[in-house]
């Protein structure tokens, strides 16, 4: 997931060595487009019978910002509606902690909050002041040779002084430096609200304009323009890349924006430069490889109405590939790319599996991301809504893919946790485990290879501990689970976790009966195997409860609920106000 339209790795060869790789893509790109017409879009023109030529009148200024010397920044932005809530203030809070998350700074220390003033600046402090405005303003702001630049935290101070004088205002803001990528980049976020306390109003030209051309001369003014070695590479890249380059949109112009014109790039006009054609047709034949051009007589070339919808699925395709290698390398282990489950949307089957990583898709948007090796044997990147809709499980839970639908019927689909336990955990484990719970299932979960091969040899492995802790029989080779199993497991894992907790507190462990009323301050989530549960506290003992979502807005507060045979009927609006 890039957050510069130009990150990508070189990969030296001939055009159109990997034509298995072409055709994959060319699936994926398949599926892109069924996406966009089920959800109303429009559909592709198809190519017309009498295509046109474009001839190069007034071109020729638009071409030579191809081989111009001036630096490129590539400037990405999005303006967040808050109304005015808390919950917005939240998420804006949580957004700012996943922007500092580890691996992200260069040399892999934890990543921290700048500001005009202090290389340590209070991001939730940020968060706070935004608590009532009407939006805040992100920003991603990429520099080429970024990497060269001797101190991105000046350059932004420099680059948010200059804002601040074209905008005639002081801005409240907040950064953070990323190395993730092949490119550094910086995150900015600006409060949106001006020094006079009112709606803070960007024009939509200077976002995409003047602040863009404001940070391209900084960069220019500390490395200078760029060299001609410089400019070779970069339009040796942008022949090469699977995604839209300035290549693309110089080959649309010249074929003078129509989808079903032809681009002229025969010997002759002079306001084209040899250099330039021959990078020009070369990302023409590289297009042919990917059947997005199609040569033409005399000389003229014909390109895919396709061609830029189909260019940006591929970019979409190789950052999900990308990131689905460096997330299991991490993990100290490979994926056959004809094992990547690969979908433009999030798929209707079920997904069962190991959670590998989960985080922000788009760091712009807000839009999630999780890994999930599953039982079925392929390793799963399922894209999200929201970072919230992962879910808080840690790498090596068990989880499923989950679908519902609100009161206005809108769909949704999430992350529900089936197990915090790992796998090897489970075997060993007090308590009743997700392992467990598929041993006593009357339909199980079908295992294929890969995770499936693993989650069977745990299965094997925890019929044997059952069986030495007489909670399974033998009998003609084959071991069986006693009845009441997880009953039994929950059970006892309660009572040791109780047992602990008392020790720890000095409170008495009081029961939860069904139909009676729990009432006391929620105080802390507990992660067993047997599941999540909920420890509420009301001054003389504590009670353990099933855990769910909604109670966490209520952490340290007073709660008061019925329990029911499958958890706690929370009654939230009579709770009787913040606990101590």
């Amino acid at each position: 997931m890039g957050d510069a339209e130009d990150d990508f790795t070189i990969r030296p060869g001939r055009i159109g060595r990997d034509r298995r790789a072409s055709r994959q893509a060319r699936r994926f790109v398949a599926q892109v487009s069924q996406a966009v017409q089920a959800a109303g879009g429009r559909g592709v023109a198809r190519r017309a019978k009498a295509p046109s030529v474009s001839r190069g009148r007034g071109r020729a200024w638009r071409l030579a910002s191809l081989s111009s010397p001036g630096r490129r920044v590539i400037i990405k932005s999005r303006v967040v509606r808050q109304f005015g809530t808390r919950f917005r203030a939240a998420s804006l809070a949580r957004h700012l902690r996943y922007l500092q998350r580890e691996g992200v700074t260069k040399d892999g220390a934890p990543a921290r909050v700048f500001d005009a003033a202090s290389d340590d600046a209070d991001g939730g402090g940020f968060a706070g002041r935004c608590e009532e405005d009407r939006h805040h303003f992100r920003f991603i702001v990429s520099p080429e040779n970024a990497d060269q630049m001797s101190d991105l935290h000046a350059f932004t101070r420099e680059l948010m002084s200059q804002a601040e004088f074209d905008l005639g205002t002081r801005l409240d803001w907040v950064a953070i430096d990323h190395w993730n990528t092949d490119n550094p980049h910086i995150h900015v976020l600006v409060r949106g609200v001006a020094d006079d306390g009112a709606d803070l109003v960007i024009d939509k030209a200077y976002i995409t304009r003047g602040f863009r051309e404001r940070a391209q001369r900084l960069v220019e003014l500390e490395l200078g323009p760029r060299r001609a070695e410089e400019i070779e590479q970069a339009l040796k890249r942008d022949v090469a890349a699977e995604r839209v380059t300035p290549l693309d949109q110089a080959l649309r112009r010249l074929a003078g924006g129509e989808p079903d014109a032809l681009v002229d790039l025969r010997p002759g006009d002079a306001s084209i430069a040899p250099d330039l054609r021959g990078a020009l047709l070369g990302r023409l034949a590289k297009l042919q490889d990917l059947g997005l051009a199609e040569p033409r007589p005399s000389g003229l070339w014909a390109l895919s109405p396709e061609l830029e919808l189909t260019l940006r699925a591929l970019a979409v395709r190789g950052d999900l590939i990308k990131t689905l290698h460096q997330a299991m390398s991490r993990e100290g282990r490979t994926v056959d790319p004809a094992r990547m489950a690969l979908t433009p949307d999030t798929p209707t089957e079920p997904v069962l599996g190991r959670l590998v990583e989960r985080g922000l898709h788009d760091e712009l948007q807000g839009s999630g991301y999780a890994i999930v090796e599953g039982l079925d044997g392929r390793c799963h990147h399922l894209r999200f809504e929201s970072l919230e809709a992962t879910g808080d499980a840690r790498p090596g839970a068990i989880v499923a893919l989950r679908h519902w639908s609100d009161r206005e019927g809108k769909a949704h689909h999430g992350l529900a946790v089936r197990s915090d336990l790992a796998l090897d955990a489970q075997i060993q484990a007090q308590g009743a485990t997700w392992l467990d719970r598929q041993l006593v299932a009357r339909e199980p979960a079908v295992l294929a290879d890969g995770f499936g091969v693993e989650v069977g040899r745990a299965l094997d492995e925890r019929r044997k501990v059952l069986l030495a802790r007489d909670l399974a029989t033998q009998a003609d080779g084959e071991i069986r689970p006693v009845r009441k199993l997880l009953d039994t497991l929950r059970e006892t894992e309660l009572a040791q976790t109780k047992a602990a907790l008392s020790a720890q507190t000095g409170l008495a462990a009081q029961d939860a009966i069904e139909g009676e009323i729990v009432t006391g301050v929620y105080r802390r989530r507990l992660d067993l195997a047997s599941g999540r549960f909920a420890m509420i506290d009301d001054g003389l003992g504590f009670a353990l409860v099933p855990w769910r979502p909604s109670l966490e807005a209520h952490r340290g507060q007073t709660v008061s609920g019925i329990v029911r045979s499958g958890g706690v009927e929370w009654s939230f609006g009579r709770s009787k106000g913040p606990g101590l």
